[in-house]
């Protein structure tokens, strides 16, 4: 028999490979320094193909930076992440991490479920992790293992949302944001906000301002007027040009930043009055000068300090954590079922096409190749069960030669007699 049980079966799952760098171990101004642009993004997605990547996907939020690959090599991947984002090997290896084979798929679930949120059950991460694979998928980087598993992580997902009560609660950066301001500021009434930055993140801090304070006036700005003059007119407010930002930072009480630059872009000398103000940098890299600080009468808060208002919330959600776990226990292993069956599909085609070389050598006058599809439908049934293909090909093929001597002994019998 002419079939070998080298790494030609071994499952695929062993090369899905996740490297990163992300709130666990890295404060914000860490995580700004591995945090990948737009256009840095689709240059590290045409490396990987040029490095033979069978599959990729960049992950590059407030609080992570991930890369997601079909890489047997590791530490290729994270050469390529120093090299785009201009860090050391030494950074890498002092915040970063690794997750290789099945731990990286479960990573990929509890990202995908909100467990791995900075905020636990935020499932903002969830739209920023289709948006990254859209990207890639455009890219020619999601191969059908990568497509297979990212789909069974937003199963897991949907499930744990529909089951549990893990993200029970409005809870996001977005929301804490609102909520830090009615602590900070008791009377809106004649407060200005100014928006910085148009992005999903923008609208969602426009979304909450427009629900929770409604009688709060808002202004927009952004880095290209065009995108900001649509969401002030969604939710009827004003547009300010990006040219006018200083002016505009200067009149305004409350200021909440969530652009993407990789700049500082509200600097000290935008502020030439001194009065009350709170600023909300929720931008990755920072946005506002940290020198910013220092004003008489400024209050600046960064995504990491607005995070921490949310721990009340988040003692609720941990007690859904089980539960959450179980479906994502559940979802992986259909998920490795799945993927042992396309191995055991291809090698199940090997076995038949090699048992129909045997017939035609041996059994000539008769094809049986009715005897050929109920052996190979034993096998697919026993390597369900038993993963060792080896023996249960040799056991395969014991049968079908014992049916095929029986076959010719009542043959030879018939003749005799």
């Amino acid at each position: 028999m002419m079939v070998s049980s080298n790494t030609s079966f071994n499952n695929p799952l062993n090369n899905f490979c996740i490297a990163g760098v992300n709130y666990h171990k890295s404060d914000m101004s860490i995580r700004s320094k591995f945090s990948l642009s737009e256009s840095q993004t689709l240059l590290f997605l045409n490396e990987a193909k040029l490095n033979g990547f069978a599959g990729c996907l960049v992950l590059s939020t407030c609080n992570r930076t991930e890369i997601y690959s079909i890489c047997p090599d590791p530490q290729k991947l994270i050469g390529m992440i120093c090299s785009s984002t201009q860090t050391t090997m030494n950074d890498f290896l002092e915040y970063g991490y690794i997750y290789q084979g099945i731990s990286a798929v479960e990573h990929l679930f509890n990202v995908a479920a909100g467990l791995d949120s900075q905020i636990i059950g935020d499932y903002e991460i969830l739209a920023q992790l289709k948006q990254a694979t859209n990207v890639a998928r455009q890219k020619g980087c999601i191969n059908t293992l990568m497509e297979r598993a990212i789909n069974y992580a937003l199963q897991a997902s949907k499930e744990i949302k529909t089951k549990t009560k893990l993200s029970s609660g409005i809870v996001s950066v977005s929301y804490a944001a609102i909520e830090i301001i009615k602590e900070k500021i008791k009377d809106l009434s004649d407060k200005k906000f100014l928006l910085v930055g148009a992005g999903k993140f923008g609208k969602n801090v426009a979304k909450n301002i427009k629900s929770y304070l409604p009688e709060s006036g808002i202004c927009f700005s952004n880095r290209t007027d065009e995108k900001a003059r649509v969401l002030a007119n969604i939710y009827a407010a004003d547009f300010i040009p990006y040219e006018n930002l200083s002016s505009a930072c200067n009149d305004s009480d409350i200021i909440i930043v969530s652009s993407a630059a990789e700049s500082y872009t509200i600097l000290p000398t935008f502020f030439t009055t001194d009065k009350p103000r709170l600023i909300l940098d929720l931008s990755v890299p920072l946005n506002v000068d940290p020198l910013v600080k220092g004003l008489p009468g400024v209050t600046l808060l960064n995504v990491d300090e607005v995070s921490v208002i949310l721990d009340k919330t988040i003692s609720i959600r941990q007690a859904e954590v089980p539960g959450a776990l179980r479906i994502i226990n559940e979802t992986l292993d259909e998920l490795i079922t799945w993927c042992n069956n396309q191995l055991n599909n291809s090698f199940l085609r090997t076995v038949k096409s090699q048992l129909f070389q045997l017939n035609e050598i041996y059994f000539i006058e008769d094809p049986r190749e009715e005897k050929v599809n109920q052996v190979v439908s034993s096998l697919a049934i026993q390597l369900k069960h038993k993963t060792n293909k080896g023996c249960q090909c040799i056991n395969a093929l014991g049968n079908y030669l014992q049916q095929n001597v029986d076959y010719n002994s009542e043959k030879k019998h018939r003749c005799l007699a």
